[in-house]
C-alpha cells in the first residue's frame, strides 16, 4: 500500500477565478430566488445570456424558489429574472468556468416606476456545491502568459500538479512530459473537446493546439462519478465563434542567440552541450462567428509550429532534432430549437521528427523517421426537455497513426549494434526496443450519455445525475520488419553474434501478418444525488460502477526466417473481466450563509485504468534468438544457418503467466478544504488531501524470487590509471544475481574523472552473463 499525503494552500489574486473546481462536465448556475421579506418566489423566470452561449438558455424557479442551469459553457454571463408585480433584475459579470457550480441567490423587490435594475457585482468564485479541487485557465490568460503553449507548460501551473520535467524557453514543446497528481503518477483523463484522448494509463494522446482553448481546467481531487481514475482530470474546452466575427493571429520566435548558456567550463570540458533550441517558431491563425446569429455559429484554426535543438554530443553540422507540427481544427454548433442543440467537431494534427533517437551513440544513418497524425471527431447533441430533465449524448472517436521508418535501406545498410561500444549504424533499429522499426496506431470509439434531473420540495432539493459510458480502448504496438529481421551484434568492432526475429516483409506487414493488438474494452454507469437538505449544506452522494475486459486480438507470425522460427496463428483472447463499484461522498458547509465561504469534505474510491498495462501477455508479438556469428567466409552478412553458433538468449511471444486472483488497483481519497472569497475576485484556498493506493501490481521474473536480498561476492583489482595489472583487489557485493549466474570479470579499463573520485582510477567492468530462453 502507498499512501500519499499532501498539504497545498493556495492564494489567488486574479481577475477571473483561476481557483476553480474542474470536472468533465460542463459548468452549472443554480441559485435561489426571494422577496424583500424573506419568502421565496416560484415561477420567476431566469434567463442566461452570454457570448459563449448560442441563443439565450431559460428555467423557472421552483415551488422553493430554486432555479438550476445544468448545462453551460463558460464564459461571462448575464442572468435576468422576471416576475409579474416584481422589478425585473439583470445580474452581470458572472464568470463561469468547466466544472463549476456557482451559486446566486437573488433578491426581487416589488414594481415601482423602475421596469427593470441592472446589477453588476463581483462574480461569485467559490463553488458552494461541489467538493472538488482544482484550476480553471482561461484562452484569454493562456495567450498572455510566456510558456511553451502546451498542455504540459499549463499543468505546470496547477496546484497539486507536479512536472517530471522542466520545460526552458519551450525546450519540451516537441515531446510530452510526465506529471504527477498529489503523488499519483499516470491514471489521469484528458480530455478535448469532451473526446476523451487519454492515451494508455494517462498521456495526453496527442499535440493539440494550444491556442483554440477557450478554457482549460484541471481537477486532482475531489472528483464525483463522472471521474474514473484518482489521478487528474484534464478538460481542454475549444473555442465555438459567437454572435460576433473573431479572430486571432499569433507569431512566437526564439532564435538560437536568445538561449542563454549555463553549463560550467568543467560540464563542457568532457563534451556536455546540453540542448538548447537552435530555433522556436510557431504561427496561429483562428477565425470565428456566426453563420445565422443564434442559430448556427463557426469555428476553425490552423497552428505550424518548427523547433529545432542541438543534441548532446553530435556536431550541429552532422543532425539537430528537428520537429514540426501542423494541426488544424475545426467546430461547428447548431441551435436546432429552443431545446435542442447539436455541436461537430474534427480536429487533425501531424508531427514529424526525421531524426528521433539520433545520439552521440546512434549515427545519423541509424536513426528512424517519426511521420505520425492524430485525430479528433465528435458529435454532440443536448436537449432541454423540461424545465428540470436535461440530456447531453455524445459520439466520439480519438486516434493517432505512428509509424518510425529507417532513413536507409537495410539490404544496402545492415542494421549493426556494437555491444563494446554501445554504437548504433545502418539502418535503424532502437536496440532497447525487440525489433526496430514500429507501428504504434490508436483508436479510442467512445460513447457517453448523461441525463440531469432538478427535484424540489423532498427533504429539500435534489439534483439528480445518471450516466453511461463505452470506451473500446484499442492500441496496436508492433515492429514492422521495415530494417529487415536481422540485427548484427558486434563487439568493439569485431563479428560477435546476430539477432533474428521472426518478421516478414515491411511490404507484407497487416496483409499476411500482424504482431500485438492490445484492447480493453470498458463500460460504466453511474449515479448521483447533489441534495442540498438546507440552504447551508449540500451533500454529494454517488456510486460509478465500472466492467473492464482487457484483451487482445487475434495475430498471425509468418517468419522469412523459418530455420529459426515456425509460422504460427495467436488466437484473440480475454485476459480478464472485473466489475468494480466506486463509491463517492461529500459534504459542503456554507460556514456564513453569505456564498462566499465554503468548508468541504469528501471520502472517494478510484479504481485503475488497466488500458493495455496487461501488453506483456500478449504472445503475437516479436520473437527474437542471439545466436554466436560463425560468419564462415568473413563478409560480415548472414548467409544461412550454418553460420549460427551457439543459443545465447531468446525472447518473444510471451512466458508471462497472470496471476487469475489479479485485483484492479484502486486509491481511496479523503481531502478537506477550505475556501474564501475576498476582495474582486480574488480567493484563498487550503486543503488537505490524502491518497492510498492499494493492490497494485507488476511483473517480475519467478526465478529470481528469493534471490533479491541475496549478495554475490565479487572480488575485482583496483589500479591507478596507467598502472599494469593486477593492482589491489577489492571486494564487492552484488545483489539480485542467481549464484549460477555470478558474474566473471573482464579487463575492461573504465576512467573515472577526479572532480568524481577524488583521482583518477580504473575499475575492471563486472560482467554478469549467462543463456536466458
Amino acid at each position: 500500500m502507498k499512501r500519499l499525503c499532501v498539504l497545498v494552500v493556495a492564494l489567488m489574486l486574479l481577475l477571473t477565478p483561476a481557483l476553480a473546481t474542474a470536472q468533465i462536465e460542463q459548468g452549472r448556475i443554480i441559485g435561489t430566488v426571494i422577496d424583500a421579506q424573506g419568502a421565496i418566489l416560484p415561477g420567476v423566470t431566469v434567463t442566461a445570456k452570454s457570448a459563449a452561449l448560442i441563443g439565450t438558455r431559460s428555467v423557472i424557479t421552483e415551488s422553493d424558489g430554486r432555479y438550476r442551469f445544468p448545462a453551460l459553457p463558460s464564459g461571462n454571463y448575464a442572468l435576468t429574472y422576471e416576475l409579474a408585480g416584481f422589478t425585473t433584475l439583470v445580474r452581470e459579470g458572472i464568470v463561469l468556468s468547466v466544472g463549476t457550480t456557482l451559486t446566486l441567490d437573488i433578491q426581487l423587490q416589488v414594481a415601482t416606476l423602475a421596469e427593470s435594475v441592472t446589477v453588476t457585482g463581483e462574480s461569485p468564485v467559490v463553488d458552494m456545491a461541489t467538493t472538488k479541487v482544482g484550476s480553471a485557465f482561461s484562452g484569454e490568460k493562456l495567450v498572455g502568459i510566456p510558456t511553451a503553449t502546451d498542455i504540459w507548460s499549463m499543468l505546470g501551473q496547477a496546484p497539486g500538479v507536479r512536472m517530471l520535467g522542466f520545460d526552458i524557453g519551450g525546450s519540451h514543446k516537441s515531446q510530452q512530459s510526465g506529471y504527477e497528481s498529489f503523488g499519483i503518477r499516470n491514471q489521469n483523463r484528458v480530455v478535448n473537446e469532451g473526446v476523451d484522448t487519454t492515451e494508455g494509463t494517462g498521456a495526453a494522446g496527442w499535440y493539440a493546439d494550444y491556442f483554440v482553448n477557450e478554457e482549460v481546467a484541471v481537477s486532482a481531487a475531489g472528483a464525483d462519478v463522472e471521474m474514473n481514475t484518482p489521478g487528474s482530470a484534464v478538460v481542454q474546452t475549444t473555442k465555438s465563434g459567437g454572435n460576433i466575427f473573431k479572430a486571432l493571429t499569433n507569431i512566437t520566435y526564439e532564435a538560437d542567440n536568445f538561449v542563454g548558456n549555463n553549463i560550467d567550463d568543467g560540464t563542457r570540458a568532457r563534451g556536455f552541450t546540453g540542448q538548447p533550441n537552435l530555433i522556436f517558431w510557431e504561427g496561429h491563425a483562428d477565425f470565428g462567428g456566426p453563420l445565422v446569429k443564434d442559430r448556427v455559429w463557426f469555428f476553425a484554426a490552423y497552428n505550424h509550429f518548427k523547433i529545432d535543438k542541438v543534441i548532446s554530443g553530435v556536431a550541429r553540422n552532422i543532425a539537430t532534432d528537428l520537429g514540426i507540427f501542423d494541426n488544424f481544427t475545426g467546430k461547428g454548433t447548431w441551435k436546432i430549437s429552443q431545446k435542442d442543440t447539436a455541436i461537430g467537431y474534427y480536429a487533425w494534427g501531424r508531427k514529424q521528427k526525421p531524426f528521433r533517437g539520433l545520439s552521440a551513440a546512434v549515427s545519423p544513418e541509424a536513426v528512424l523517421a517519426q511521420d505520425s497524425a492524430s485525430w479528433l471527431y465528435k458529435g454532440q447533441w443536448q436537449r432541454l426537455w423540461t424545465n428540470r430533465f436535461f440530456v447531453d449524448a455524445q459520439l466520439g472517436l480519438f486516434g493517432y497513426g505512428w509509424p518510425m521508418k529507417p532513413r536507409v535501406d537495410f539490404h544496402d545498410n545492415p542494421p549493426r549494434h556494437d555491444t563494446g561500444t554501445d554504437f548504433d549504424t545502418g539502418a535503424g533499429w532502437l536496440v532497447g526496443n525487440a525489433g526496430g522499426p514500429f507501428n504504434a496506431d490508436r483508436n479510442k470509439p467512445q460513447l457517453y450519455v448523461k441525463g440531469t434531473y432538478f427535484l424540489p420540495d423532498k427533504l429539500g432539493s435534489h439534483d439528480l445525475k445518471l450516466g453511461f459510458e463505452w470506451q473500446d480502448d484499442q492500441s496496436v504496438s508492433t515492429n514492422n520488419g521495415n530494417s529487415g529481421p536481422i540485427l548484427y551484434l558486434d563487439r568493439n568492432g569485431l563479428v560477435d553474434e546476430i539477432r533474428l526475429t521472426d518478421f516478414n516483409t515491411f511490404e507484407s506487414f497487416k496483409k499476411d501478418w500482424t504482431g500485438n493488438d492490445d484492447r480493453n474494452m470498458r463500460h460504466a454507469a453511474y449515479i448521483q444525488d447533489r441534495w442540498a437538505p438546507s440552504g447551508r449544506i449540500t451533500l454529494t452522494l454517488g456510486l460509478r460502477y465500472e466492467r473492464q475486459r482487457p484483451h487482445y486480438q487475434a495475430s498471425i507470425r509468418k517468419p522469412i526466417l523459418t530455420e529459426a522460427f515456425e509460422a504460427f496463428t495467436s488466437p484473440a483472447k480475454t485476459l480478464l473481466v472485473r466489475h468494480t463499484v466506486m463509491p463517492r461522498a461529500g459534504i459542503s458547509w456554507d460556514v456564513t450563509g453569505q456564498g462566499n465561504t465554503v468548508l468541504k469534505v469528501f471520502y472517494g474510491r478510484y479504481y485503475y485504468n488497466f488500458a493495455d498495462r496487461l501488453d506483456n501477455l500478449n504472445p503475437g508479438g516479436t520473437n527474437r534468438k542471439d545466436f554466436k556469428f560463425l560468419d564462415q567466409n568473413g563478409n560480415r552478412l548472414y548467409d544461412g544457418p550454418q553460420e549460427l553458433g551457439t543459443l545465447v538468449r531468446s525472447s518473444g511471444g510471451t512466458s508471462t503467466v497472470l496471476d487469475e486472483n489479479l485485483k484492479t488497483p484502486y486509491a481511496d481519497e479523503i481531502s478537506t478544504a477550505f475556501e474564501r472569497q475576498f476582495w474582486g475576485e480574488s480567493l484563498i484556498r487550503a486543503a488537505y488531501i490524502r491518497k492510498m493506493v492499494r493492490k497494485d501490481f507488476t511483473t517480475f521474473n519467478v526465478l529470481r524470487n528469493g534471490q533479491f536480498t541475496v549478495p554475490t561476492t565479487v572480488t575485482i583489482p583496483i589500479r591507478n590509471v596507467g598502472d599494469p595489472p593486477p593492482g589491489v583487489n577489492q571486494t564487492f557485493d552484488l545483489m539480485d544475481i542467481p549464484p549460477a549466474l555470478r558474474g566473471q570479470v573482464q579487463n575492461v579499463v573504465t576512467n573515472i574523472p577526479a572532480d568524481v573520485g577524488g583521482g583518477d582510477y580504473t575499475y575492471d567492468t563486472i560482467t554478469i552473463s549467462g543463456a536466458t530462453s
